[in-house]
């Protein structure tokens, strides 16, 4: 009688068990999360963008004015093709070649916001 509870008995200690498939936990094939633009600042604008380094407009509140101005005269569309391509001395996607474009549009904005640009 034992012979037969014990294989019934670990059967149903399987079925309780935390390695359910059906569980809400992201599979391989889910795509990674959008990085924000803040993030992606940090990891690769700033270098460039917080220094001025190799010519590059320095982000900030006292530069609102020159940012307001490229937003004005270039538009936003074609500071984020900028971006993604690259102009000057600056990279194609500042160096993040994983970027989405989205990812890379989230930057720029965020470096808009810090400008404080209109």
């Amino acid at each position: 009688m034992i012979r037969i509870l014990l294989p019934a008995a670990a059967l149903l200690l399987a079925a309780c068990s935390d390695n359910d498939s059906s569980s809400n936990a992201p599979t391989a094939s889910a795509e990674p999360a959008e990085r924000s633009g803040a993030l992606l600042y940090r990891q690769y604008c700033v270098t460039c963008h917080g220094s001025g380094a190799a010519g590059a407009p320095r982000v900030g509140k006292e530069n609102r004015l020159y940012w307001s101005h490229e937003v004005e005269e270039e538009g936003f569309e074609t500071l984020v093709q900028e971006a993604i391509h690259g102009i000057n001395a600056m990279p194609p996607r500042g160096n993040c070649y994983d970027c989405s474009d989205q990812e890379i549009r989230n930057a720029v904005i965020y470096m808009l916001q810090l400008s404080a640009a209109k």
